[in-house]
């Protein structure tokens, strides 16, 4: 039995970080901002509470996906940016599930979930900034 190569782990975490990353920052910039085609802030909170949600709900699951997103995406605070958003997408699932699970349904914010399962239990590995702070930081004890 071979050990597992932990360059290509730390790559494959790396990849999967920057995937979620980029699709969660661009549809929380999209809410947030109008970035990328999105409606803003505004138009954001207006639909969202027509289907039933609290403006503060909106607001905390908007700026998760903007901010959580770009986290993953550097690999600063990963476990808590990775928990947030397992939270945030375990919610779109629940939200969406009764319209049906497969064809761009449920299954897609289930998948950003499970993704970011993986990351939270992986950690950032060797490719983010959390390991270039934490391995600075052993170098130089207080």
């Amino acid at each position: 039995m071979t050990d597992t190569n932990h360059g290509l782990l730390s790559f494959s975490l790396l990849m999967l970080r920057c995937l979620v990353g980029v699709i969660l920052f661009v549809i929380g910039a999209g809410k947030v901002f109008g970035w990328f085609g999105g409606q803003g802030m505004e138009l954001t909170i207006q639909n969202f509470v027509k289907m039933g949600f609290a403006a503060p709900l909106v607001y905390l699951s908007s700026f998760t996906e903007l901010i959580g997103g770009f986290l993953l995406i550097v690999g600063l605070l990963t476990r808590p940016a990775a928990f947030a958003v397992t939270i945030n997408m375990l919610v779109a699932t629940i939200t969406i599930w009764p319209t049906g699970f497969f064809t761009g349904r449920a299954s897609f914010p289930f998948s950003l979930m499970i993704i970011a399962i993986v990351i939270l239990l992986a950690g950032p590995m060797a490719y983010s900034l959390d390991f270039l702070l934490l391995m600075r930081s052993d170098r130089n004890p207080s």
